[in-house]
């Protein structure tokens, strides 16, 4: 990794923030909320403009934004163009718009990369890649050498049709029999056009511990309107996985796992490094997690805000707003110490 890998995670959160306030404030103006702010960051201000009635300004802080709406202050209730006189439906819809505008983005990202780089076809055990040399093991040390497949004769688009006898329905079934291998020897029985042929491969020792013979799934591009249907099925596929993940660590099933703005751009200068489609998909990835994250019911966040509104549909009437503000301000302050300590215990570790 270098420098400019880290420098990366500047419009990583960026282009997140943004496009969550971004949601904020589109639906705020289709109501008719007067809004006084639109900011990236936090902290002091770097660069402005004021256009018509709102304040666009850049923070020192790129760790979150806001929309400063008219309504939602102390002593600003009754501004008749403020958040407050709105109805609980329009309210809703201006702070739901904030996550769910994350989980579009991440639909938009996943459908660009299937179309310019496209997807693993795992359910067909067609070989995709035959690389040359492989790291391998090697009397307790780790170099490069010929691929096992590679030296064997396999090539990209050989069908493999069976290993060791057994049939091979798909590459999850490849992935199972050589991690099984124990180094032990594999028959590979592929078809190559309307050849059927026998390959006898040695599996290596790669340096995290695998085996493997040096093959990788085939990677096909999808057209540009299947690349749009499957984008938002992604998203929902991977929101579902956090969802499910989010329970097993409240119940305590699984070790919690949290990470604070250093892992996090220790992670996308990784990525980074790696290549643009790596980091295509993990801002994907992390715009589903930012929006999620926004949902849960921790004051502060949007997810508390909506809950609010629920206690006001059933109670009748709206909450004081002092108090419900003081919840949200504690909130805030609690959600900062624990990214500080969470950030303390990162730069401790690295």
């Amino acid at each position: 990794m270098t420098a400019v890998d880290f420098l990366w995670a500047i419009p990583v959160f960026g282009l997140l923030v943004f496009i969550h306030e971004l949601g904020h404030f589109a639906v705020a103006k289709y109501f008719d909320i007067r809004v006084h702010e639109f900011a990236i960051g936090f902290g002091p201000m770097l660069a402005g403009f004021q256009r018509g009635e709102t304040r666009y300004n850049l923070r020192l802080i790129p760790l979150g934004g806001f929309v400063r709406m008219a309504g939602m202050e102390d002593g600003d209730q009754e501004e008749p163009r403020g958040f407050a006189k709105k109805s609980v439906g329009a309210r809703a819809a201006v702070i739901a718009a904030g996550p769910i505008m994350n989980f579009v983005l991440a639909a938009l990202l996943y459908s660009a990369f299937l179309f310019l780089v496209g997807q693993e076809q795992v359910q067909v055990p067609r070989i995709g890649d035959v690389p040359a040399t492989c790291q391998a093991v090697v009397g307790g040390q780790s170099v490069a050498r010929l691929c096992p497949a590679y030296a064997a004769g396999l090539r990209p688009g050989d069908l493999v049709k069976s290993i060791n006898g057994a049939p091979v329905g798909d590459w999850q079934d490849i992935l199972t029999t050589v991690t099984a291998s124990d180094g032990k020897p594999q028959t590979f029985v592929v078809q190559r056009g309307s050849e059927t042929r026998e390959f006898h491969l040695q599996p290596v020792r790669s340096p995290d511990n695998r085996w493997l013979v040096g093959i990788a799934v085939e990677i096909r591009r999808e057209p540009l309107g299947r690349a749009l249907v499957q984008g938002p099925v992604l998203t929902a596929k991977t929101l579902g996985a956090m969802v499910v993940g989010l329970a097993d660590m409240v119940t305590g099933r699984v070790k919690p796992q949290l990470a604070g703005p250093v892992g996090i751009t220790r992670t996308i200068a990784e990525q980074a490094a790696r290549g643009w489609d790596n980091l295509l998909l993990l801002t994907a990835f992390l715009s589903i997690n930012l929006g999620l994250f926004n949902l849960l019911p921790i004051p502060a966040l949007d997810g508390s805000r909506l809950v609010f509104m629920g206690v006001e549909l059933v109670r009748g009437r709206q909450l004081d707003p002092q108090r419900e503000n003081m919840v949200h301000f504690v909130g805030f302050l609690i959600l900062v110490g624990l990214m500080l300590f969470i950030t303390y215990g990162e730069v401790i570790r690295h």
